[in-house]
């Protein structure tokens, strides 16, 4: 399994426009409907802190590359963080579900 996260932080007037672009990446990935994926957008409570998780079975398969929506997505962290924000490797220390 691959996990990749994605950290950045951006200002108060472009949060806005950052949520509306997730919400657009992620109606393109319903449409798409790639399987083994779970991708998932968090936002601090004060709504400028972003972390995306994207797990994958395989790292080669992100189906992120081919949704137009996801590159217009970078370009804007890349602006609002004021640099290319590059996704991490992480791996899962431990899991508990109810």
């Amino acid at each position: 399994m691959s996990l990749q996260m994605v950290r950045f932080r951006t200002d108060s007037g472009t949060a806005a426009d950052v949520r509306s672009r997730l919400a657009r990446v992620f109606v393109a990935l319903r449409a798409a409907s790639p399987q083994d994926v779970v991708y998932t957008a968090y936002s601090s409570q004060p709504g400028q802190d972003f972390i995306l998780a994207l797990e994958m079975e395989e790292a080669a398969q992100n189906p992120l590359v081919g949704v137009p929506q996801a590159s217009q997505l970078r370009d804007l962290i890349s602006r609002a963080a004021g640099a290319p924000v590059l996704p991490e490797p992480f791996s899962v220390v431990g899991s508990y579900n109810s």
